[in-house]
């Protein structure tokens, strides 16, 4: 497994929108923000064109234009960490134009979350290169800054190698007014397993609303890679947008029966954004429950704020102790 090299001062991060872009006002003062922090922390940020456009209400640009903006970023030798600018509904149209291969010349730190699972899986899955399943780029312009954030960023840098789950959390989406506005968590965080567990393996997963719509197709590369990767064994972590029982059963078995979870040493599932009914974890049960394996529900991963830095293709170990959270990536930051 290949592991970028870490940031440093002076390295350039890249922002392109392979999905939506940004254009609302609040939104650009909140990148525009996010741009002086970084900088302040001594990185150089740089834009693509599409990041502030929006056609459609849903895109940032045609997606030839998307795919050969982010291959630009992923080409380009001064770039060390590319950072979508949003998540959105259409990513999958870039790869008609793209099979991301720039990257397997000059690997880089790659970072989103939602839709930008598909750019992430192919790079773990088909290059064996660590992915950063995180905040996309709007979070680094929030003040001040939420532990989570500055986390995130030491992953980046090769400052940490583990986190503890947080104390509270955002239900949902907050409106903004200023632009700047922070986490403000307004429940407890409890983690959910049917006893304490622990349990290792290579990390690997992403929205469920968009890793089920790759089962199957030509991009699934996921059987290979779990194979390559069988004596260590495969944590899944997952995160419902938007679903119900029949579409969490329907995905999970779909995944299953195309033997994604073959090698699974256990599952991680993030809080669900929109599920319709309180059944969720029974639904993930009856899917999942005869692997015999642990299964953790309402983690700090996905949609509902604030998230963990979850890393592809690393080395990750889950501890869960009376609802309390942990997960570590050993000898993450040892060279090699």
């Amino acid at each position: 497994m290949i592991r970028p090299k870490f940031l440093s001062a002076g390295d350039t991060i890249a922002v392109t929108a392979p999905s939506a872009g940004v254009s609302e006002p609040v939104d650009v003062i909140r990148f525009n923000n996010a741009r002086s922090n970084l900088e302040k922390r001594g990185y150089s940020v740089r834009f693509t064109p599409n990041v502030f456009s929006d056609i459609d209400g849903d895109r940032s640009s045609p997606a030839e234009q998307r795919a050969k903006e982010l291959d630009s970023v992923l080409s380009d030798p001064d770039v060390r960490y590319v950072v979508s600018a949003k998540g959105g509904d259409f990513l999958n149209e870039i790869f008609e134009f793209t099979d991301l291969s720039s990257i397997s010349d000059d690997p880089k730190w790659v970072q989103g979350y939602s839709d930008n699972t598909d750019i992430l899986m192919g790079i773990t899955t088909v290059f064996d290169i660590m992915s950063v399943y995180c905040g996309n780029f709007g979070d680094f312009g929030m003040e001040p800054w939420h532990r989570s954030i500055t986390e995130n960023m030491e992953f980046i840098e090769g400052r940490r190698s583990e986190q503890v789950s947080f104390d509270t959390y955002e239900d949902m989406f907050k409106d903004r007014v200023t632009g700047l506005e922070p986490i403000n968590g307004d429940l407890p965080v409890f983690w959910k397993s049917e006893e304490d567990v622990s349990f290792t393996g290579i990390a690997l997963g992403g929205c469920l609303d968009k890793l089920a719509l790759m089962v199957g197709t030509s991009r699934d590369r996921v059987r290979d890679f779990a194979e390559r990767y069988r004596d260590e064994g495969i944590v899944w972590y997952m995160e419902r947008f938007a679903g119900d029982r029949e579409t969490e059963i329907r995905d999970l078995r779909s995944m299953l029966d195309n033997g994604w979870f073959e090698y699974v040493s256990g599952f991680v599932f993030g809080r669900p954004m929109f599920y319709d009914g309180d059944d969720y974890e029974d639904a993930v049960r009856s899917v999942l429950s005869d692997l015999h394996v642990p299964i953790v529900f309402d983690a700090d991963v996905g949609h509902k704020a604030p998230r963990m830095t979850l890393i592809n293709g690393a080395s990750i170990r889950v501890d869960v102790t009376d609802g309390k959270g942990r997960i570590s990536y050993p000898g993450f930051t040892e060279d090699y």
